[in-house]
Parts: structure tokens; C-alpha cells; sequence
């Protein structure tokens, strides 16, 4: 795979990665901006892109920002994105998803173990607290996927179907095993069974080797209304998820950064991104309200969101002013 020199990471020091186009690469600095925001020693935390086609100056407005957090310089990393090219992709989903199939081969064998994060994201919590965890003898930590039902196709088990959003991965196992080859064959072998880019390869290989990790380190929208799939966790563990979330993940195409979002705390982005020299978002007008109401699914989403946002002001959660 054609990339520059293997990446080492000094002592005491955390791996971050995602990947990124020009396309999500706003989003994935108000990612990394929120992350150095919550931890209380980002002088530890190292921040790697797989590069995907972020243009120059975008990299250099995407550095003056987390410079401003107290973050050290992103490290873009130049991939050979021929390999992933040919693969689909589904709705909003594009194909730096799949770069992290390859993270292990981007860092020498002296770093054991790094976090993937994706684009889609506000990280709230201290981030040293989930590099902390322990996953040996995993290929990698992750949180279960209450999202959708990509798991039926996959034809495989709910309790065993993880959410590709944030993974800690075991860099050590994943070379051991060359997991990397064995995700794209997997994924290019299995066409009937995907329903997803990457998160149902990911699966069928890793379905049986991973460990699965709180709920607060991936909030995922099914927390507000997936009740089925969250009847085996500890009501406490779904509690703090939702007032508490490490990590909030604004799975679908419901992106904090829409003129309409529907998340109840979609403001959370905001609350970095203002902060930021990213362009503003366009807020929704009462038009775009109007036109969201005129749709079943669109009402029961409004309603949703009014309701959990009531639910999390009369909580004490400290909601941020946008919309």
C-alpha cells in the first residue's frame, strides 16, 4: 500500500484517527476540536487523517482551529485510496469510511493499540479515560450497534453486531491476523449480505472477537427509541449514555450540521463548531419546520426531538442555545 513513513507515537502518548475528504472535513475538525476540548491533558493526544483529498487550505484552517483547543499539529496521512475506490457506497456514507480497514498498516508495529473516531461526532468525555480500557485478547473494543437492523442481513446475532463509529483497536492482533485483508475480502466475497459500507465487513470478521464497551462511548440515536435492543443493558449503563455520553455519534443522515436536525442534541456540534472558523451552519426556518411536519415520519421526528429535549432540560443537562 503506496502511503508515507509508519507513524510511532512518543511515550504516554494516545493515537487518534479518522479519515476524511473535503466533503466531511469540517465536521471532522469540530470532532477533534471537541476531543482536546473535554480532555484534561491534550498535550498527550496525537491526531491523525487519512487523507482522502482535503484540500491545502482547508488543512490549514482545520490546524489553526485545534491549535486553539491546545492541540498539536494534525498529522495527514497520504493513502492510495485506488484500493477502496471500486467498492460502493451507501446514502450519505463515502468511501474514506472503509480507510480505516487499513489503519494498521499505517503505524509501526511499536503502537499497540489506537482509537478510530468517526467524522460524526462530539466527543464530551475525557478521552484518556476510554484509551484506558483494557481490550487484550480483542481485536478491538466497540459499543453495540442500536441503530437499525444491518445485523439481520449479516445474519448474525443483535448482541454481537457492533457500531464501526468508534473502534479501539488492538493494533497488535489486527497485524497478527491480517485482519485488514480478511474485512476486504470478506466485504468483496459477501455482496448479499451488506447493508452497510464497511460496519457489516467489519462484523463478519469480527463479529465473535470484540469487546463490547459502555454505551456512553457511542451514544447512537436508538437510544431514544430502540427500547427492545436495549433490554438487556443495565438501565444505569442507558442512563448515563443518554444524560451523560462520552461520545455522541449523529448516526444516519440526521448530521448536526443540516439547516433541519432532529438529534436532541444536535446544538452539541454547535457548541464546538462556534468556536470554530468553519462557515456558520444556515439555521432552520419555520418553512423547513412546516415541510418536516407534513410527513408522518417527519412530525414523529419533531415531536421526538421537543420531547427529549424537555426531558434533558428538566434534568439539569446544559443544553446549548441553537434552535
Amino acid at each position: 500500500m503506496a502511503h508515507d513513513a509508519l507513524r510511532t507515537l512518543p511515550d504516554d502518548c494516545i493515537g487518534v484517527v479518522a479519515s476524511s475528504d473535503e466533503r466531511y472535513a469540517a465536521p471532522l475538525a469540530v470532532m477533534f476540536f471537541s476531543l482536546l476540548s473535554n480532555c484534561p491533558e491534550p498535550e498527550r493526544v496525537r491526531l491523525f487523517c487519512i487523507d482522502g483529498g482535503i484540500e491545502p487550505t482547508t488543512k490549514q484552517a482545520m490546524q489553526d482551529d485545534i491549535a486553539s483547543a491546545g492541540g498539536g499539529p494534525i498529522d495527514f496521512i497520504e493513502f492510495d485510496t485506488d484500493k477502496y475506490a471500486q467498492l460502493p457506497t451507501i446514502k450519505h456514507v463515502t468511501a474514506p469510511a472503509y480507510y480505516r480497514i487499513s489503519i494498521p498498516e499505517l503505524f509501526d508495529e511499536t503502537v499497540s493499540k489506537v482509537l478510530y473516531l468517526d467524522c460524526d461526532m462530539v466527543v464530551k468525555g475525557n478521552v484518556l479515560d476510554l484509551l484506558s480500557l483494557d481490550i487484550d485478547g480483542y481485536h478491538l473494543g466497540a459499543v453495540e450497534n442500536l441503530s437499525g437492523h444491518t445485523h439481520r442481513k449479516l445474519g448474525i446475532p443483535q448482541n454481537e453486531y457492533f457500531n464501526s463509529g468508534m473502534l479501539l483497536i488492538n493494533l497488535d492482533l489486527w497485524r497478527r491476523d491480517n485482519i485488514p485483508d480478511a474485512i476486504f475480502r470478506f466485504k468483496v466475497e459477501n455482496p448479499e449480505r451488506m447493508s452497510s459500507n464497511d460496519q457489516c465487513a467489519l462484523n463478519g470478521v469480527l463479529h465473535q472477537s470484540w469487546k463490547p464497551l459502555p454505551l456512553k462511548w457511542n451514544h447512537q440515536k436508538g437510544l431514544y427509541h430502540a427500547r427492545r435492543k436495549l433490554s438487556h443493558f443495565d438501565p444505569a449503563e442507558v442512563q448515563e449514555a443518554i444524560l451523560n455520553p462520552g461520545i455522541i455519534h449523529y448516526v444516519t443522515d440526521d448530521k448536526p450540521w443540516n439547516r433541519l436536525r432532529f438529534h436532541p442534541l444536535a446544538g452539541e456540534y454547535d457548541r464546538y463548531a462556534d468556536q470554530m472558523a468553519l462557515p456558520g451552519r444556515h439555521p432552520a426556518s419555520i418553512a423547513d419546520y412546516l415541510k418536516a411536519g407534513r410527513s408522518v415520519s417527519g412530525l414523529k421526528k419533531l415531536l421526538r426531538r421537543f420531547r427529549w429535549r424537555r426531558w434533558y432540560a428538566h434534568q439539569g443537562y446544559p443544553l446549548y442555545p441553537t434552535d
